[in-house]
């Protein structure tokens, strides 16, 4: 570009940002596709769905992943039956009533060890909300996973639709997901 031409780039912003500040909507300028945008809408309850306070998922120290060993090689890699792992999650919130309703999901991942082999495998997941020490829900569900003859691998995507919990909670309360090997006899 020519150094005249590049002259008028100054204006030429000055120029737009005048019109933005004479605009009857400012919001206008900052969303340029049209007016407000109308919250997404939940096919199942057909309730708007509320993402300005629905709590992040998130993933507590030690729980992304576990390995599961043969009886009494723990720690020996090559005892290894099989290793989950948890990638990613997101979460979707609805309020109904005086509850917070969430459904939380979980990319995850299951691999075959030098002691495994192809079969189902029942992963353990837990999805637990604490409102600082007082636990508001917990639930454990075991995921099934098939991992196929010749393929050591498989991915998996885990869904818990009824996580539910107080809504005057919902910005002070953190929810956890993650592997829970056991005990299961605790919240």
């Amino acid at each position: 570009m020519s150094k005249s031409k590049l002259r008028f780039v100054p204006a030429l912003f000055c120029v737009a940002l005048i019109a933005g500040c004479t605009s009857a909507d400012p919001g206008a300028i900052l969303n340029p596709g049209g007016a407000d945008p109308q919250p997404a809408i939940d096919p199942v309850t057909n309730a708007a769905v509320v993402q300005g306070t629905c709590p992040r998922v998130l993933l507590r120290e030690g729980t992304a992943f576990h390995r599961t060993y043969t009886k009494g090689g723990e720690g020996d890699p090559t005892k290894v039956i099989h290793q989950a792992s948890i990638a990613d999650s997101t979460r979707q919130c609805r309020i109904s009533g005086d509850q917070m309703v969430m459904t939380v999901v979980a990319s995850g991942r299951l691999v075959a060890g030098p002691a495994g082999g192809a079969g189902q495998v029942d992963v353990p997941i837990r999805v637990a909300v604490l409102d600082g020490d007082n636990v508001l829900y917990s639930e454990l569900i075991k995921q099934p996973v098939v991992l196929a003859d010749g393929n050591p691998t498989s991915q998996f995507i885990f869904s818990n639709p009824s996580v539910t919990f107080p809504a005057a909670s919902s910005r002070t309360a953190k929810v956890y997901v993650g592997i829970d090997p056991g005990p299961y006899n605790t919240p």
